[in-house]
């Protein structure tokens, strides 16, 4: 009896090997398993990381490109403003002035006949206006397709001076263990 006991025991102990053969290889494939988990979150953090980062020079780019056309425009207005500023107090000035002569011609006419009579031919004379027809506004307005038209194209073309286009790109979950890929990805370190 306690030598079939010691038999069975024996012959389940061979038995017994290949299973604890086959949990260390759980184990081993459950802490590798656990160990790419854990390296899945990091690479999505540095990825992130490096999403961000790539983001923000774009939007730099815009913003940068933003300010300048909006300065661009900032200046077209002052210098029209300026322009028409200037043009109303010249137009202010000669409404003035005709004005000025207009009272003074009906003054003359409600003065006593003698009085107008003697004074006609200078009266007819300032009925003679000098001034000039105010001009027409033309180029006074801001030209906004200059700074609207095809905006999306022209900002995407200077955009394209600022990106580099890489037609490799290196996978480093498939790169040699010893190959250290750049950030990029475009080239080892």
């Amino acid at each position: 009896m306690d030598e079939a006991a010691t038999d069975f025991k024996e012959e389940l102990k061979t038995a017994l090997k290949p299973l604890q053969e086959k949990l260390k290889i759980f184990k081993d494939c459950k802490l590798n398993w656990s160990q790419t988990a854990e390296h899945i979150k990091i690479q999505a953090q540095q990825t992130e990381h490096q999403l961000k980062e790539q983001f923000e020079k774009l939007h730099q780019f815009l913003r940068d490109e933003e300010a300048v056309r909006i300065a661009a425009l900032r200046e077209e207005e002052e210098q029209k403003s300026q322009m028409m500023k200037e043009m109303i107090e010249k137009l202010s000035r000669d409404i003035s002035s005709l004005s000025d002569t207009i009272r003074a011609i009906e003054e003359e006419m409600r003065a006593e006949d003698i009085l107008f009579l003697q004074n006609y031919k200078a009266t007819v004379k300032r009925t003679q206006c000098t001034l000039q027809h105010p001009e027409e506004l033309s180029g006074a307005l801001i030209h906004v397709a200059q700074h609207l038209a095809n905006l999306k194209f022209r900002v995407w073309e200077k955009m394209q001076d600022t990106v580099q286009y890489t037609p490799i790109t290196l996978d480093p979950n498939t790169a040699h263990p010893e190959l250290i890929v750049s950030d990029d990805l475009t080239s080892d370190d």
